[in-house]
């Protein structure tokens, strides 16, 4: 297990935004799957404007997965705020 969190701390470290996009979007999840929701989406907005400053495809669709695991009638203000961000994007 320790090999996995080295080779992620290499990964968060390097300078393949990219990548790194969606290392935090792989956090992100996890964030959201312990009912962290500021947490997740806070760095789900951070991996979404790399990859819409990329034109990253791959980036934008893990991202509207991400948000499509998260139902609720009445969301957090930094789950709108992703809302705002990602709504109409088209890559």
């Amino acid at each position: 297990m320790l090999g996995t969190q080295d080779d992620a701390a290499a990964q968060l470290s390097s300078g393949h935004d990219k990548q790194r996009a969606l290392l935090v979007l792989d956090v992100a999840s996890a964030h959201l799957a312990a009912g962290r929701i500021d947490g997740a989406f806070s760095l789900a907005t951070r991996a979404l404007e790399t990859g819409l400053r990329y034109r990253s495809g791959r980036i934008v669709e893990r991202a509207r997965t991400l948000r499509r695991g998260y139902t609720s009638t009445a969301p957090a203000r930094v789950v709108r705020d992703f809302d705002d961000r990602h709504h109409g994007v088209y890559l």
